[in-house]
């Protein structure tokens, strides 16, 4: 059954054989695996149960629904912007669907620096397959392109610069446009559509507007998770509720997850909990077209130019560039100039398209725990990754101006501008400063990275946590560095691993 948690008594105790914080990518998989085993199971949710047809395609309405923070949490200096969500189904409700899988290079680097004994490429290369199919991932076909993806496919070519088509896991699609606002049409093969509907009818109890505040332990190992009740408008305590379960998975996110630990002072002797957090920082240029690129019709991001990336360690290239636009609040918010030029701007709206430069980065960030539902996250570009990003906002110009933009827009407190015939060169002359160019992330990850070592991990490649019994996790807060692709299907993927570990070890 769902229950909002909002609407019960003020306090409350429940027990269970398991309890899993979180029901995206990372949580659902191991609470219908478990459920299906003829496990109880609670699974706590801090946002809401938004049904598809409840996905009203408005801003002011779905961002507040599905975002932390309503779509504004940032870094504790405010310079970047971390889109993360939360609803039963995690971020699987607003994001875009792509799926790519962590390419070998990178799965054989962690083989070599972190054992995983549980997890080596082959056993990855199961899992891909298996929830590929549960998904019904499948390439998009290029007649689906809509004219803005279309355009990065154009410019790609006409500098004979390496591009392909998506895969995504939709199925049913209308071409709406409004991926990140939910999907009014449950064309997402998603954790709600595919995991939720399994365990609630395998017996799992889920909790929504639930949020963790503590995992509950004694003599070294898990006894439950202490969790808050919220209102579902203002977000604030409505009552205390606890779960008693000797048997604990945290599938937070790699913000929620670290802080839940240390909030809950967790052991780790490594001392790496929270403080390795990857989010692949990104750069956007837009570009302005004489003829309409509508880029808020139809499958957003269903092309990439992969000229700039190299994935294997130690690359200089590592920049991954796709299609990105927003509704037009969003773009409003992005674009320069004030009053009448800041109007003029947006009166191209059905003209202007826009590229991101996402960074394959080195930086790490931190994250700690702020009062009883908070985080905060520090996170600061090293010169190598400020340089790259510069460089990425020359490469989108240049595809931009290619694909024949007769100008080019960088947002930022110092926004630039570029007519066609000038040199992008420009761009990548100084280091991008977050202070002057607008960097955002929507991946966080690897802020509890895995390690079969205890002294150097907190959690084992089969996602259980070495130094407190019952405890394990499933997020995308484990992947023991950046991807340099999207998390996604990986966390799927570890969901599934983590719940047949976690039967495993019962």
């Amino acid at each position: 059954m769902i229950h909002d948690a909002s609407t019960l008594p003020l306090s409350g105790r429940l027990k269970a054989d398991l309890c899993v914080v979180g029901s995206g990518p990372g949580g659902a998989p191991v609470a219908t695996l478990a459920a299906e085993a003829g496990m109880s199971v609670v699974v706590l949710e801090a946002g809401a149960f938004i049904r598809p047809g409840q996905s009203s395609q408005r801003e002011e309405e779905m961002l507040p629904r599905l975002m932390w923070y309503g779509g504004n949490q940032t870094s504790t200096d405010r310079r970047l912007r971390i889109l993360q969500g939360h609803g039963l189904g995690g971020s699987s409700l607003h994001n875009i669907n792509l799926c790519k899988r962590v390419p070998d290079s990178i799965l054989k680097h962690w083989q070599q620096q972190r054992g995983m004994q549980h997890l080596p490429p082959q056993a990855w290369h199961a899992l891909y397959q298996e929830v590929e199919a549960l998904l019904e991932v499948s390439a998009v076909p290029e007649a689906a392109w809509n004219a803005h993806n279309r355009m990065l496919a154009r410019g790609s070519a006409a500098l004979g610069w390496k591009h392909e088509g998506l895969s995504h896991n939709r199925t049913g699609c209308v071409g709406s446009g409004f991926c990140e606002l939910g999907c009014s049409y449950d064309a997402k093969n998603n954790a709600l559509k595919v995991f939720v509907p399994r365990m609630v009818a395998a017996g799992a109890t889920v909790l929504v507007q639930a949020q963790a505040t503590r995992v509950l332990h004694e003599g070294g190992r898990v006894r439950g998770v202490e969790a808050l009740a919220l209102d579902p408008l203002t977000r604030q305590p409505l009552g205390r509720i606890e779960i008693e379960a000797p048997r604990v998975c945290l599938a937070a996110s790699a913000t929620g997850t670290p802080a839940l630990l240390l909030r809950s002072k967790v052991p780790d002797p490594s001392g790496q909990t929270g403080r390795s957090l990857r989010i692949h920082p990104s750069v956007i240029v837009a570009g302005d077209f004489e003829e309409r690129i509508e880029a808020w019709k139809g499958i957003p991001q269903t092309v990439e130019c992969t000229e700039h990336l190299d994935l294997r360690e130690g690359a200089a290239d590592r920049t991954w560039i796709v299609p990105v636009f927003g509704h037009p609040v969003g773009v409003a918010t992005l674009i320069p100039g004030h009053g009448e030029a800041h109007q003029a701007l947006m009166e191209r709206l059905p003209h202007l398209g826009a590229l991101t430069a996402m960074l394959h980065e080195e930086s790490a960030g931190r994250v700690k725990p702020s009062g009883e539902l908070g985080w905060s996250i520090r996170y600061t570009l090293t010169p190598q990754d400020q340089a790259e990003l510069a460089r990425g906002l020359e490469r989108c110009a240049r595809l931009l101006l290619a694909a024949g933009a007769r100008r080019v827009l960088v947002p930022g407190d110092r926004a630039l501008s570029l007519e066609a015939g000038q040199d992008p060169a420009v761009l990548a002359e100084r280091p991008v400063r977050v202070e002057e160019v607008d960097v955002s992330a929507v991946h966080p990850m690897a802020s509890v990275p895995m390690g079969d070592d205890p002294a150097t991990a907190a959690v084992g490649s089969d996602g259980r946590h070495h130094h407190l019994a019952g405890l394990w996790l499933s997020d995308g807060s484990i992947l023991p560095g950046s991807i340099g692709v999207p998390p996604q299907l990986s966390i799927y993927a570890l969901g599934m691993h983590v719940g047949r570990r976690l039967l495993d070890g019962t």
